[in-house]
């Protein structure tokens, strides 16, 4: 190279710098392109994955309202809202629907809600509906849109009696203690839909099993007949045997099976403040329901509720046969008093005497069964008539009493507890 050359302004130089930094500023500009598009799939992917988790979150939440009131009857489908949304719900619907506050922050705040990142405080929405599984359109599955909402007619698998419901069927007509939840949410425009079959689970409940529990009884009659047998079982008392006054029956005559009776004054309650309430809320959502507010009209029932005020007096004033020997019940009555009770009962009589009477709190007139047992809270009396002659209808191996210890009413005790998840139902529905 000559040193003239050194010195030429030709300009070669600057060209091929450009043609470089242009090359290198494409680079960077893809290179840009491919990280901010992948920053963007990661959003998505994130929101998505957001939307989802909120819908099942939705779905459990509109499950655990479900197991604090299982809409059982019509009454409480009717009550059902059609669907329920993350907007406010008015005061009545609230006891159906998930609580907004505790699910996205968007309805509530950080420090409430589940689902508190950065998209669940965005725009969000969510819808859950409920359906009965019984459904010809239903099938098995879950089907979104109007063929859900038909009418829905068959057989009740619990009562055997047929059944026809006004779509949309939003309670569980047909009995077998299963419904359909659909959970929809769209998180920052990101839809996700899912559906799932819950399962009203059954809790068996513990009772002491005595023929008799109560603070002092009394038989009315002094016929040569067994009154009470609690055979198999024992009669417990809470006064002290050497009142004279605390048992008062014909021992000669056989009147108490077995005739050895257990005095304990520290005998705890049938029931907890806790079962009081399962069974309640069994009683209220029964088909039909079986809560009563004011001395029933019929005593019929798996468990018939009597939640009436202090000093109220009930009577039986059909006579009639309540229940069956191989369907037996549960009558509870927390407060108040049962008397001139004639019928046969194939269930178990629990007055839980919250006025702590002394005296008479439930009286079997003569020729009054009960198959099964009773149960009154503390000092409570009760008084017992003599039974008819012939059979039992308990048992009809054994001689008729007024009152007869069966296990199997007790066997049947159960409530109800969460609402859980049949395996193999979850699915992802479409977005609509």
């Amino acid at each position: 190279m000559k040193r003239d050359d050194l010195h030429d302004e030709d300009g070669f130089l600057l060209v091929t710098s450009i043609i470089l930094l242009a090359i290198m500023v494409s680079v960077a500009l893809a290179s840009y392109g491919f990280v901010d598009t992948g920053q963007q799939r990661t959003r998505e992917q994130r929101e998505r994955e957001t939307a989802l988790n909120l819908t099942e979150g939705v779905l459990y939440s509109q499950g655990f309202a479900l197991a604090q009131k299982w809409p059982g009857n019509a009454t409480a489908g009717a009550s059902m809202p059609d669907t329920c949304t993350e907007t406010a719900q008015a005061a009545m619907l609230q006891q159906f629907c998930p609580t907004p506050a505790t699910l996205a922050a968007a309805q509530g705040s950080p420090a409430t809600a589940n689902f508190a990142n950065v998209d669940a405080l965005a725009s969000v929405t969510w819808t859950t509906r409920i359906r009965d599984n019984g459904g010809p359109n239903l099938a098995g599955a879950y089907v979104s849109g109007a063929p859900a909402e038909a009418e829905q007619s068959g057989t009740n698998v619990r009562t055997g009696q047929p059944y026809t419901c006004p779509g949309p069927c939003k309670w569980d007509a047909n009995g077998d203690r299963q419904l359909w939840v659909q959970a929809r949410s769209v998180v920052r425009g990101k839809p996700r839909n899912i559906v799932a079959l819950l399962k009203r689970e059954v809790f068996t409940e513990a009772f002491g099993r005595n023929g008799v529990t109560a603070g002092s009884f009394e038989t009315s009659n002094q016929g040569n007949k067994t009154i009470i047998d609690s055979t198999g079982s024992q009669v417990v008392v809470r006064c002290p045997l050497t009142d004279p006054l605390c048992t008062v029956f014909n021992e000669s005559k056989s009147q108490v099976l077995p005739a050895a009776i257990v005095s304990d004054a520290a005998y705890p309650p049938a029931m907890t403040a806790a079962q009081l309430a399962r069974f309640k809320i069994a009683a209220q959502t029964a088909n039909p329901p079986t809560y009563y507010t004011s001395c029933p009209p019929t005593f019929t029932g798996t468990v018939v509720y009597i939640d009436v005020p202090l000093g109220t007096v009930c009577t039986d004033v059909n006579n009639a046969v309540y229940n069956s020997r191989y369907e037996p019940g549960i009558v509870i009555m927390p407060r108040g008093r049962l008397d001139d009770i004639k019928g046969t009962y194939f269930a178990i009589l629990y007055l839980g005497n919250e006025q702590n009477s002394s005296g008479p709190v439930l009286t079997l007139a003569a020729n009054a069964q009960v198959c099964g047992g009773i149960a009154i809270d503390g000092p409570g009396r009760l008084v017992a008539g003599q039974a008819s002659s012939g059979a039992s209808s308990c048992d009809p191996s054994r001689t008729r009493s007024t009152i007869m210890f069966q296990e199997n009413a007790f066997n049947a005790l159960a409530t109800f507890g969460t609402t859980g998840l049949v395996q193999n139902t979850w699915r992802e529905l479409g977005p609509r």
